[in-house]
């Protein structure tokens, strides 16, 4: 298990353990998709899409969100 995957087994144990909220900062839609129940996408520091992380990925209102999501290789989530 790579140290990524070991960091967010944690998180997401202590979250589920100790029923804490986090803000969680990425650039990386596969590990938000993983970790979050929401998602708020930044573009030059203003928000321009958010809502549940399914809702974000599957269905991206934003052409930033989609151009973030069709950047990534192997979108299983869809």
């Amino acid at each position: 298990m790579s140290v990524q995957e070991q960091v967010l087994a944690l998180l997401g144990d202590l979250k589920r353990e100790l029923g804490l909220s986090m803000l969680f900062i990425t650039h990386d839609l596969r590990v938000a998709a993983q970790l979050c129940e929401r998602i708020i996408v930044l573009q030059h520091g203003e928000i321009v899409e958010q809502g549940s992380t399914l809702e974000v990925l599957q269905r991206p209102q934003h052409p930033y969100t989609q151009a973030l999501i069709d950047a990534l290789p192997g979108r299983d989530w869809k």
